[in-house]
């Protein structure tokens, strides 16, 4: 399954599934994961040619002034980030903490028993800006802990749209 968030700083691409060779040749080398999936699509013409998609994510971001990332976990990510920057220090401030806060409660509702330690590493954020956030959520009545804490879970009380 392929999941992609679009968000006003960057996009976000993930993929499950280990990367098929080591980290060392990607970019330079190309393996299927579904090969019969790959030879229909090839011959449908909707792929132009395997093995050049890297690459060619690369160019256009590189055209484009965007900065791309990849990385491998569990996963395949990639992110790519916006070359517009034209924004006030307050309205990024702003932006990045509804975004994580969006974040956390989108999180949350996929994944109730996610610890805090999961929000970090799912939205890239440090211990105390994750601690904040659920100290708010809690506090504005959007969110619960119910349980203990390590075998606990979350509930989502009410959307952020449904408490104005």
């Amino acid at each position: 399954m392929i999941a992609v968030e679009k968000l006003k700083s960057r996009i976000i691409i993930n993929n499950k599934g280990e990367l098929l060779f080591p980290k060392e040749e990607f970019g330079t080398r190309s393996e299927a994961r579904n090969r019969l999936i790959t030879d229909l699509l090839s011959r449908k013409e909707y792929m132009e040619k395997a093995g050049t998609g890297i690459k060619r994510v690369r160019q256009a971001c590189k055209t484009n002034g965007n900065k791309v990332e990849f990385d491998f976990t569990d996963a395949f990510w990639t992110v790519i980030h916006s070359n517009v920057t034209e924004t006030t220090q307050e309205t990024t401030q702003e932006t990045t903490q509804e975004t994580t806060r969006d974040g956390i409660i989108r999180l949350l509702k996929d994944n109730p028993a996610f610890t805090r330690k999961d929000l970090m590493r799912e939205l890239n954020k440090g211990d105390a800006t994750i601690k904040e956030h659920l100290s708010n959520l809690q506090k504005d009545g959007l969110l619960e802990r119910v349980g203990a804490t390590k075998k606990g879970h979350w509930v989502i009380i009410k959307k952020p749209e449904d408490k104005k």
